[in-house]
């Protein structure tokens, strides 16, 4: 129901024979957030004739405006799964982006009054935490028991403004992350699960490029800095408590869309001060910050026209930090701000859309010579001439923008092409995640989507992209382009193919701080396939590979999900995966002597379980567990050559004389005879992490969550890869459990 009447944004509601329920958002016409989470009921009946569902929605969960005589758009969508058979009441055109726009009327609502908004839900929690640890441990207890309470409100400012506010949250009842090996120099991005964040984050949704590369995470807001890991690090040596979180003493969200097409977004957190206390065997020495007291901000101003067919907007974030955010060399202001828009024109068929950003952060001289030689942007390289690295600075100032030209409707061609940029002091990090910075990036994309289904296909499509890099030096990071398909046959199977052809460039990277390094040209590719999902079972596989001819560094990766639906309230998946990888150029580490690399072998393999058991439509239990391995193993150790030759041998020496005893090894870097040593980079790594959560929704709004996750770690020094031994020694560890019971009761 798009009872903003918009025509942009819509309120769905959905339901199974069996009642199991689903509600998501729909914005920006053809976007959906599953996260969306309504109070409201439904009940289902079945006879000889087929199936019925009566529903009871609130006004309260809707969106409306004062008037004495409304109209809404509406529609009615019937998904027929054993038949892959949508059947909708208000047609939409495969042809075109379009859905919340094609919406029918719902006329003659006349005398709505918009609700008094006001939702209470307060939550008790008691946590108990048993984990193997070490007796001398002064902080160490084998069974932590551990209370708490808190509340989140919902108040309608406006008939059209919503405040969220929650207070003392916790997210015990949210899934582990899954295991990951980070052997970049770049962090690992993680998807928000906390519901409080996922909740309407459109409106905040800001990403720097599309596409599905390494830059489709990167965003100006990213949540998860908010009640992120303590950035501190205490002392080796000794026993320490820092929390594994920072805690979220309260937040707030304001947001809702008016009558006259403005949406309106602004969320702001405090985060506490954190401490971890210090001790040796028996004794508490101490304590030290890890994390200091902040305040983190968002705001989001949008304003529709022409029916949505055209925006323009305003963005800004903030990050304010206070006391112990010097001693711990971190920023003590990060800002960014911005404008963005779009066109739609020539009958909906082609847009033009685009942002300019600004950021400025502000710190101690350490604080900020840590962001200017961090692998965002290593102004400290010998040979980057057109930025300059200076130890006094106490800011740093950037910008980013972007401008594309689309075709998104209109027969079965589409292209776009466009320029993204962000000069080298650009930084959004605090509460956003970007990977790199000084990059001018023009792209083009070609692609046909064929959707009139034929003998054999139901659609298919064919798409050709073409990209390149370069940094506001001039220098060539990458020069690439690929060809991709992916088609439906009338049996309902389908498959992905696509090849990737990819020049060699300079990275800015590879040594960490140090001058260019020329990369090697690459070949890769991807395919895959899934089956009937009308079937109660189904199977996907994924794989993809890298090639580089003139080091011999190549990766695979390969992936399945064996799905069953034993019922319409049960499912069950298991995806196994694995990576295989060749690296010639591993970074090892650097002394003052050189640069070390070594050739990487690399194993990794893991798999993904889960199981969904709908025993009522307000019973469930979700099951996922994930057991991970990863071995490594390191030789051929060698240093930097000349970094930009031509041929590959000559941008690397080989370190002759390698010893390895003791877990160490030495070479003479620097050709002077005398031997530099260091640790055998060696590694396996392995762990385990499950969650079983039993959710009971006793009343409308009203949850019960019982919680149990489990945590088991292993590490060795060693390269070795023996599957059946390693899970072994993984399930011979002791285990770290948390059992966990949480109750909500929704008042509203």
């Amino acid at each position: 129901m798009d009872s903003y009447d918009d025509r942009r944004t819509a309120f769905r509601f959905g339901v199974n024979p069996a009642g199991v329920k689903k509600d998501s958002y729909h914005f920006d016409d053809t976007n959906e957030d599953n996260s969306w989470d309504a109070v409201w009921d439904v009940a289902t009946a079945t006879d000889e004739a087929g199936w019925s569902a009566e529903f009871r929605i609130p006004y309260s969960q809707l969106r409306f405006g004062p008037a004495q005589e409304q109209s809404w758009g509406i529609n009615f969508v019937r998904v027929i799964a054993r038949h892959q058979e949508t059947s909708v009441w208000a047609p939409l055109s495969r042809g075109e982006s379009a859905i919340v726009s094609r919406f029918g009327r719902l006329q003659g609502l006349k005398n709505l009054s918009p609700p008094r908004r006001l939702e209470v839900l307060p939550y008790s929690l008691v946590r108990m935490a048993a984990s193997p640890g070490d007796p001398d441990n002064p902080f160490y207890d084998p069974d932590d028991f551990f209370s708490t309470g808190g509340a989140d409100l919902k108040y309608g400012v406006t008939s059209n403004l919503t405040l969220d506010v929650t207070i003392n949250p916790d997210f015990g009842q949210v899934e582990a992350d899954p295991a990951q090996l980070n052997l970049t120099a770049f962090e690992t991005f993680f998807p928000e699960r906390r519901p409080f964040f996922i909740e309407g984050a459109n409106i905040f949704r800001f990403r720097f490029s599309g596409g599905d590369g390494d830059g489709a995470n990167e965003g100006l807001f990213y949540s998860r800095r908010i009640g992120r890991a303590p950035q501190g690090s205490t002392p080796s040596g000794v026993f320490d408590d820092a929390p594994a979180q920072t805690s979220i003493l309260g937040a707030m969200k304001l947001s809702g869309k008016t009558p006259s097409g403005w949406s309106i977004g602004l969320l702001n957190a405090v985060t506490g001060r954190e401490d971890a206390r210090l001790g040796t065997a028996g004794t508490v020495m101490g304590r030290q910050i890890v994390e200091p007291r902040a305040n983190y901000g968002v705001a989001r101003l949008q304003r529709d026209f022409r029916e949505g067919r055209s925006a323009a907007g305003l963005i800004s974030t903030w990050t304010n930090r206070g006391k112990g955010a010097d001693e711990l060399g971190l920023r003590n202001g990060a800002y960014t701000g911005g404008v963005d828009g779009r066109h739609r024109f020539g009958e909906d068929r082609f847009e033009i859309s685009g942002y300019l950003l600004g950021s400025h952060v502000t710190g101690t001289a350490e604080a900020i010579s840590a962001t200017q030689t961090s692998p965002a942007r290593y102004f400290q390289r010998p040979d980057a001439d057109h930025v300059e690295y200076d130890p006094t600075r106490t800011s740093l100032s950037g910008w980013a923008g972007s401008a594309v030209f689309n075709k998104i409707a209109g027969g079965y061609w589409r292209y776009a092409t466009g320029v993204t940029a962000r000069s080298p002091g650009f930084e959004a990090n605090d509460l956003g995640f970007m990977r790199e910075t000084d990059f001018i990036s023009p792209f083009v994309w070609i692609g046909h989507n064929h959707f009139t289904a034929s003998e054999h296909f139901q659609r298919w499509n064919l798409n050709f992209n073409a990209w390149s890099a370069y940094s506001f030096g001039g220098e060539r990071y990458n020069l690439g382009g690929n060809v991709n398909g992916s088609f439906t046959l009338s049996n309902f199977w389908g498959g992905y193919l696509g090849f990737m052809r990819q020049a060699g460039g300079l990275s800015n990277s590879t040594l960490r701080g140090g001058p260019m390094f020329r990369r090697d040209p690459a070949w890769g590719g991807w395919f895959g396939m899934w089956s009937d999902s009308r079937r109660a079972v189904g199977l996907n596989l994924n794989n993809n590979w890298q090639w580089r001819p003139e080091s011999g560094s190549w990766n695979a990766n390969g992936s399945a999900n064996v799905r069953w639906r034993p019922s319409s309230q049960a499912n069950v998946s298991v995806g196994p995966f694995i990576n295989l990888r060749e690296e010639d150029m591993q970074w090892v580490r650097e002394l003052e002597e050189g640069y070390v690399f070594g050739r990487l072998d690399q194993t990794t393999v893991g798999m993904t379980i889960r199981a969904d058991w709908t025993f009522t439509p307000t019973l469930s239990l979700q099951l996922y567990g994930q057991p991970f391995v990863s071995a490594g193993r390191y030789d051929g150790f060698k240093t930097v050559g000349d970094p930009v030759a031509d041929r590959y041998r000559d941008r690397t020496r080989a370190l002759g004389a390698v010893s390895a005893g003791d877990k160490t090894i030495s070479a003479d870097l620097d050709g002077d005879g005398n031997q530099e040593s260091f640790s055998d980079p060696d590694f396996n790594v392995k762990q385990f992490r499950s969650n079983a959560v039993l959710r009971w929704e006793y009343r409308p709004g009203s949850t019960l969550f019982l919680v149990w996750s489990q945590g088991r770690d292993h590490y060795s020094p060693t390269g070795e890869f023996d599957f059946t031994n390693n899970i072994g020694t993984l399930f011979g560890q002791r285990s770290e459990d948390v059992f966990l019971v949480k109750l909500s009761y929704w008042v509203g």
